[in-house]
């Protein structure tokens, strides 16, 4: 045996000592090992992790992307998490995605049209990640999908109302003009005029965009209407009491209160542990697509 050397050079307990440390060694390399760098999926259209969706808006979601794969053989999946340290903290958000597309095989594996939109509840960062046949041209358009249709929701908490209208966005302004065979309509921007299109914006009025942004919040908050009173203004916090891991499920609070009546309420929510299973419940997987990095990421 390997331990036998070791006995005729040093008194038992010393023996003993040195086999304790070495299956040390042995556990944590093991554990390195098989540390799980991505979460595994439980549906090929919808893996809401952070339980950021109401479940009518998650099965709305759900059906428009199995009408797309259907219609156009186009996978698009939507996932979120609480933060990207439960699984791979050594990488930036970009790398992580990537590594996730391509962990997953979204997209059919001959056209590489694939897309995963990745929103991470606690980091307050997103990204859409393209498959490889769409290159670096549709980045820019992706930047403006996300500054438009997914970020301005998200810095109100309204992250429901953000991943499916933004979803949607990423359909309609993405997925079926590449299709089509169309430009990227941000790529098209005659590239004399780039400097005049910067410059613009970054010597607008402070002023003016602040009002711009307290208007859109205003307009948002009227949307919502209180359960009491009727009125508009029924402010919501989202407040996370316990997150979700892969042995547990989370838990947290949806505060409402309006600025008319005073009236204040908490509804609960459950957020799903993150599955680790290899099993998929939906029967389903993705067709091996990859993507070579392209897309693009948000913070609010």
């Amino acid at each position: 045996m390997a331990c036998l050397p070791l006995m005729g050079r040093y008194p038992n307990h010393k023996v003993g000592m040195i086999m304790r440390w070495l299956f040390s060694i042995f556990v944590v390399f093991a554990t390195t090992a098989g540390a799980q760098t991505y979460p595994q999926y439980q549906s090929t259209w919808v893996n809401d992790y952070a339980s950021l969706l109401l479940p009518e808006g998650e099965a709305d979601l759900a059906e428009r992307l199995e009408n797309l794969k259907a219609e156009t053989g186009v996978e698009m999946t939507v996932l979120t998490l609480g933060a990207q340290a439960a699984f791979a903290p050594g990488l930036t958000l970009e790398q992580f995605a990537t590594g996730l597309f391509n962990e997953w095989g979204i997209g059919d594996a001959e056209r590489n049209d694939g897309v995963l939109v990745l929103v991470l509840r606690t980091d307050r960062a997103m990204r859409i990640e393209l498959g490889a046949a769409y290159g670096r041209d549709w980045d820019l358009t992706a930047g403006r999908v996300v500054e438009r249709n997914f970020l301005p929701a998200f810095r109100e908490d309204d992250y429901a109302e953000g991943i499916v209208d933004g979803s949607k966005a990423v359909i309609d302004q993405i997925v079926m003009p590449f299709r089509a065979g169309e430009p990227s309509p941000v790529r098209a921007v005659d590239p004399s005029k780039l400097v005049t299109i910067i410059a613009t914006i970054v010597g607008g009025s402070i002023a003016t965009i602040a009002g711009i942004v307290m208007l859109s919040k205003r307009l948002i908050h009227k949307l919502r209407k209180c359960s009491n009173c009727g009125q508009g203004g029924f402010n919501k916090t989202r407040i996370v009491t316990a997150t979700a891991s892969t042995t547990m499920n989370g838990r947290g609070i949806n505060r409402f209160h309006c600025d008319f009546c005073g009236h204040s309420e908490d509804r609960a929510f459950t957020i799903s542990k993150i599955s680790t299973s290899s099993s998929r419940s939906s029967g389903r997987s993705f067709g091996g697509g990859s993507s070579g990095g392209g897309g693009a990421s948000g913070r609010w």
